[in-house]
């Protein structure tokens, strides 16, 4: 017995270390993971912040500001930081209920002050309706500014950890945890809903959300069938070396499923999907990883967002304009239908500019919007509906649109695009119908992409 002493506390001696050692680069491993989703969401949260202050000064400055074109610009402000605070607003670990109301409010400024650039296209100043409008959008903005101010300072002092409020959203803690961010964006919510409801011409306005997804076709599937179109949805590099599990549940006009996906064997979320409960609809899905020095242009991203749109289904669709946002390009898409373009039903899809990784995709547009469509024959002709617009654009192209109204209507167009005398690009919709011009966007080009307005 005596020989076999010594190799055995040897062995044994071994074998601790070498647990030892694997738990120690197993913790490192972990706390490595950890620190770098904290910083994404701190990261996220920070821009966040940065976005709504801008927010906020954008609607200070259109009430003070007295003359369209000078306005122009304020509104622009609030569309874009609208739209870019929506964006970081997602990448947090918090419940779709208590993101809720924050996601609308930020909506519809967003949409409010789109739909205020385009009247002061046509001519048309600011009404009195417009800055009580504009002043409630303001104390909303001003509150929500000062909420995130209040997490903020929690983080600053070590209260406020994301990986634990992660871990509180996947209800991996006890029970009555309570959760700094999650209470103050509670209380953000509260307060928001206490001010006036927002009615406007617009797709978000309060008295149009009654509206119901015509898209949303198909049986109802239960959790295992919606995780197999999610799986199958996935773009092949979010299937290696993953797992997807169910995070919640979505409620509201569309109910469905929201899942994550995984590393193997490890903590953290690579990206998140939507699917709908009624059909299995992909409604959106964002992939959260960094995305490094952008090395694509723009047509090339669209040439991938395609492609990939067209193994999915979709075999009509067309960009419509593109924009850079952190070396990621956001593209639209639009159905194309016997040579006209259906506008309601949007498609986005994000491509990564370092490898033209599908890196996002938001569908709402097309669920509400997607039905079959007796498309009519116009009733006036090219010839006619030439004669409604501007003998100040030269126009360089002319098709066939159908675009959205207010109050959920949809119009049959001739989308004529053109140059002014200075040589600045609009784009001019003249009702196929009647004849008469019921639409004036002005495109905006830049280092950063096209937009119109």
């Amino acid at each position: 017995m005596g020989r076999w002493t010594v190799p055995v506390v040897v062995l044994l001696v071994l074998l601790a270390l070498g647990v030892g050692y694997w738990g120690s680069t197993h913790y490192s491993a972990r706390r490595n993971l950890e620190v770098t989703i904290a910083n994404r969401y701190q990261s996220s949260f920070y821009s966040l912040v940065d976005n709504v202050e801008k927010l906020e000064v954008g609607l200070a400055k259109t009430l003070i500001a007295n003359g369209m074109p000078e306005n122009v610009r304020h509104l622009s402000t609030i569309w874009q930081e609208a739209m870019t605070a929506q964006a970081n607003l997602s990448q947090l670990p918090l419940g779709q209920d208590t993101l809720m109301t924050t996601s609308k409010f930020l909506t519809q400024a967003g949409d409010y002050a789109y739909m205020l650039m385009r009247n002061h296209t046509l001519g048309k100043p600011l009404t009195a309706k417009d800055r009580d409008q504009l002043r409630n959008l303001r104390q909303q903005a001003t509150l929500l500014s000062q909420n995130l101010h209040e997490v903020q300072a929690a983080a600053a002092q070590g209260r406020l950890r994301w990986v634990e409020i992660e871990r509180e959203a996947e209800k991996k803690l006890p029970e009555g945890t309570k959760s700094i961010a999650k209470e103050s964006f509670i209380k953000i919510n509260d307060g928001i809903e206490k001010f006036p409801t927002l009615i406007y011409d617009g797709p978000f306005s309060d008295h149009v959300e009654d509206k119901q997804p015509k898209g949303l076709t198909g049986s109802n599937l239960d959790e295992d069938k919606a995780r197999d179109r999610a799986l199958a949805f996935l773009p092949g590099p979010l299937k290696e070396g993953t797992m997807l599990q169910k995070h919640s549940d979505i409620k509201g006009k569309i109910p469905g499923y929201t899942f994550v996906v995984r590393p193997q064997g490890a903590r953290g979320i690579e990206a998140t999907i939507d699917v709908s409960r009624k059909g299995g609809h992909i409604l959106s899905m964002i992939n959260y990883r960094d995305i490094k020095e952008a090395r694509l242009e723009l047509e090339e991203a669209g040439a991938k967002a395609t492609a990939f749109l067209a193994s999915k289904g979709f075999k009509n669709m067309v960009p419509t304009y593109a924009t850079r946002s952190d070396n990621m390009a956001v593209i639209p898409f639009a159905p194309e239908i016997n040579d006209v373009i259906i506008y309601p039903d949007l498609i986005k899809v994000n491509v990564a500019l370092d490898n033209g990784e599908i890196v996002g995709y938001e569908a709402l547009g097309y669920i509400m919007s997607h039905h079959t469509r007796k498309i009519v024959k116009p009733k006036v002709s090219e010839e006619e509906a030439r004669a409604a617009v501007s003998p100040e654009l030269h126009i360089t192209s002319t098709r066939l649109a159908i675009i959205p109204r207010e109050n959920t209507q949809e119009a049959l167009c001739y989308e004529f695009k053109g140059l002014d005398k200075s040589d600045e690009p609009y784009v001019v919709y003249v009702d196929a119908a009647t004849g008469e011009e019921i639409n004036i966007l002005k495109i905006i080009v830049n280092d950063e992409g096209t937009t119109t307005i």
